[in-house]
């Protein structure tokens, strides 16, 4: 007979569990999230790996030359990013002078409308700079703390991704003798998660190379030059769900505001992007990235935001799968059905 606990203590031991969770992530970070990256980009390479070793090519071999090939298409599309902006820099000179411009406008729209003086404003001006100013050195401690991390990381990403695709066998033995009573059961777990992962990286690559498309046809109508730049930058932004592309339209829309002559143009860059927008969030994504990885909105923005303030930016990257695949683990467990349930996006409901 099962022994059935009260909810009060149920519900404590699970209360108690999230937060050593939440504690674990919080200071393992320096470990966990070069780890994550690692596996998503393991579990990414695994299926190039395993073809080259059908065709006969040494496992060692095979795992380096798929790391290769993933690197060789960063790099390009770094490098093509880089002679964007490059030439993007070239018309800083002008952007100054724009900016010049704006801001002598701005100021006589404040003197007419509200009546505040240029001087009052400046002055205002002013004690904001003061600010900023003052705290700028913990920002800038904090930037140079993050960009070392992110080096160190970058540093450690091939030597977890080369070990992981390596030992990849030693893992699925390792869990097999932890659960050596029911092998279909482990079989079960590490396909499903294999397959989520997989579907939502893919998924999003497909995602972003199709927004990235988009968005050039659009900024290329509206006419806007640097149009590569700008659109490459507004996709690779979509992996951040929901705010991602909005942060990536800023820099076409303020280029828009400062070179082009017309009001007209801005507001057509920001048409193209929202109605890209509209698009991912309707029709592309959802269609894309596949049923195995649903998770319905609010969870996710959940996730996004646990994701952003545990890990930042890589948290808001990582999370989300991570929650497709927590799901995935519930849903293989008859006493957690009901919670994967609640992070899907099911629309069966109780009658």
């Amino acid at each position: 007979m099962t022994k059935t606990y009260p909810v009060w203590l149920k519900g404590t031991i699970i209360l108690f569990g999230l937060v050593l969770l939440f504690i674990l992530l919080s200071y393992g970070k320096f470990i966990l999230m070069p780890l994550a990256f690692s596996a998503l980009i393991a579990m990414l390479l695994e299926p190039v790996s395993r073809w080259l070793e059908k065709v006969k090519i040494n496992r060692i071999l095979a795992i380096i030359i798929s790391m290769v090939l993933l690197f060789a298409v960063l790099g390009g599309i770094i490098s093509l990013l880089s002679i964007q902006l490059v030439q993007f820099a070239d018309r800083l000179p002008e952007a100054n002078q724009q900016i010049q411009t704006v801001s002598n406008d701005i100021l006589t729209f404040f003197e007419n409308t509200f009546n505040i003086s240029p001087e009052r404003q400046l002055q205002f001006l002013e004690q904001g700079l003061s600010t900023v100013v003052n705290r700028s050195g913990e920002y800038l401690s904090t930037a140079l703390g993050a960009t070392t991390s992110m080096f160190a990381t970058m540093g450690l990403l091939p030597i977890f991704v080369f070990f992981m695709m390596y030992y990849k066998n030693m893992y699925r033995t390792f869990f097999h003798k932890l659960w050596n009573e029911d092998d279909e059961f482990v079989n079960a777990i590490i396909s499903g998660i294999q397959s989520v992962t997989q579907n939502y990286i893919v998924g999003m690559m497909t995602v972003i190379f199709l927004l990235a498309l988009l968005n050039a046809i659009g900024l290329w109508i509206v006419g806007i030059p640097h149009v590569l730049f700008f659109a490459i930058f507004a996709a690779l932004l979509a992996v951040i769900p929901y705010i991602g592309i909005i942060i990536g339209s800023l820099p076409a829309i303020i280029f828009a505001l400062l070179f082009m002559d017309s009001l007209f143009d801005p507001l057509a860059v920001i048409a193209v992007f929202a109605t890209v927008q509209f698009l991912e969030g309707n029709f592309i994504t959802p269609n894309i990235i596949g049923s195995r990885v649903s998770i319905n909105p609010m969870i996710a923005l959940v996730a996004l935001l646990i994701g952003g303030e545990l890990w930042g930016i890589s948290g808001m990257i990582l999370f989300v799968p991570f929650v497709g695949i927590l799901k995935h683990l519930f849903d293989q467990v008859d006493q957690l059905k009901p919670f994967g349930y609640l992070l899907g996006d099911s629309q069966k409901y109780y009658e």
